[in-house]
């Protein structure tokens, strides 16, 4: 049929049926469904056959002749001429209180490059009709390419709960933007020339992964000769508590520096039961820094989710880390067990790199310190280097200064080699102060021994300026 007599039809049908009387009755659930999914041909054999029976129904009459008139929009629209994009308008108009003659107004006020009068159809849109998918995803391309990355975001979260029941075609679209807003509105957020306090120095070549709470996202660092690198910003949830993680069951995500121990995927993922995508890897929840604080719990993962949506519900976990599983899929090949940071925090704290390097001087100008005085058997400078609320497993300090004499009286020409180094800064509490955890392989070698392995210790001081002292200090093989 030509654009021509598709015209005459819809005038014919707007003058022989009742298309201003009231509604009286409901229509089946799945003729709004037609028409919100641009199914107007279908809409219009549902009707048509309801017409048949029940031709004085005002709510049958209105709709069909809305049926028509989408119809004809959709057939002037193949053409994309101005001229039948002016006639499109024209047309909806007449329904300045219809969501969807709104947002197909909108579309072709994009159409024409109008896109303040586009912004407002697709407003009054969803306001109007605030469960209409069609025009909240538009609205959100649209601040997009305003740069209104927040805006965007924003307009699409109210999706993620009515998508994620029932899985619609809309949700891998949702699920694609969610992750580019994420990303486009990450790096805005970014104070220019400014990287994360919390990665202070890594090998050169080793991901990282950043958690930050209050934005509900990862962030992926590459370190490099010039310092951490950002590769990828991804959407994640974490705990509906927003609060560190102190108590088995208060539904927090803990923060600190955690390592990933193992995956679990397979047959293995199957027999766990519950939901956790196609991917866990478990985090060393609780360390040796969370059992000084008196933290308990367990289960601590990052891991997929099978829950469509979910992921990019805000604060939808009971503690755990969770993404969408091709988003874990990813970056999963970048993890590796025991040498894989997860740093969770509450708020990423943004600092230049000059700062970075006035960090990273000042502790290793202190390992510097406490490796020679322990070598040189300097002791007065080495106890100077303990916190006095020190404590290594049963020694106090006093008594692990007296098991190092003991040790070093047995022992010349002792030499202590620290190779491939890492510091985090941790967090800062009331009563320690600013807390940096670092790692690095610690070779000891002596007129009677030698051994290698993986040395931990967790710094603390008051403030900047003050020195560090070691509270925690632990020792394992590679």
């Amino acid at each position: 049929m030509t654009k021509a007599k598709w015209s005459t039809v819809l005038l014919l049908i707007l003058m022989g049926l009742s298309w201003s009387l009231p509604v009286t009755a409901k229509l089946p659930v799945k003729i709004e469904r037609y028409f919100k999914n641009g199914c107007f041909e279908e809409a219009k054999d549902s009707l048509t056959a309801l017409y048949s029976r029940h031709p004085a129904s005002k709510e049958v009459n209105s709709a069909l002749a809305r049926a028509y008139l989408f119809m004809t929009v959709k057939q002037l629209w193949k053409s994309g001429t101005n001229n039948d994009l002016k006639k499109i308008k024209g047309l909806l108009s007449t329904e300045p209180k219809d969501p969807i003659a709104l947002y197909y107004l909108g579309k072709v006020e994009l159409k024409l490059n109008e896109k303040e009068a586009a912004l407002k159809c697709f407003q009054k849109a969803l306001k109007l009709d605030p469960s209409y998918t069609a025009p909240a995803l538009d609205l959100a391309l649209l601040y997009e390419s305003m740069g209104e990355y927040r805006r965007a975001r924003e307009t699409v979260k109210p999706l993620i709960k009515r998508l994620g029941k029932d899985e619609p075609r809309q949700a891998p679209e949702v699920r694609m933007l969610l992750k580019r807003f994420s990303w486009e509105e990450g790096l805005l957020s970014i104070p220019k020339g400014k990287i994360p306090l919390n990665i202070i120095e890594l090998p050169v070549g080793q991901v990282s992964l950043l958690v930050d709470k209050e934005k509900q996202r990862l962030l992926l660092y590459t370190f490099t000769q010039n310092g951490p690198q950002l590769k990828q910003i991804l959407p994640c949830t974490t705990g509906s508590n927003h609060f560190d993680k102190f108590k088995k069951g208060d539904n927090s995500t803990p923060e600190g520096v955690y390592f990933i121990k193992r995956s679990i995927e397979g047959a293995a993922l199957k027999r766990l039961g519950g939901d956790y995508g196609n991917m866990v890897f478990v985090l060393s929840y609780p360390n040796i820094f969370d059992r000084l604080l008196g933290k308990d719990g367990y289960g601590i993962w990052l891991h997929g989710s099978n829950q469509g949506l979910k992921p990019w519900l805000p604060q939808a976990t009971h503690g755990c880390v969770v993404m969408n599983n091709a988003d874990l899929l990813e970056i999963a090949h970048t993890i590796y067990p025991g040498k894989t940071p997860l740093i969770i925090t509450k708020k990423v704290i943004w600092v230049t790199p000059e700062e970075i390097e006035k960090w990273d001087k000042e502790i290793h100008s202190f390992l510097y310190k406490w490796k020679t005085s322990w070598g040189n058997k300097d002791f007065v400078t080495y106890a100077r280097c303990y916190s006095p609320r020190f404590r290594h497993g049963r020694y106090s300090i006093k008594g692990w200064l007296r098991h190092k004499r003991y040790l070093a009286q047995r022992r010349r020409n002792i030499k202590i080699s620290i190779y491939n180094t890492e510091i985090y800064f941790y967090n800062a509490y009331p009563h320690l102060g600013q807390v940096v955890m670092v790692r690095f392989v610690q070779d000891y070698t002596s007129n009677n021994y030698h051994d290698r392995g993986l040395k931990t210790l967790f710094l603390i001081r008051k403030k900047q300026g003050v020195p560090w002292r070691i509270l925690i200090e632990r020792w394992g093989r590679e």
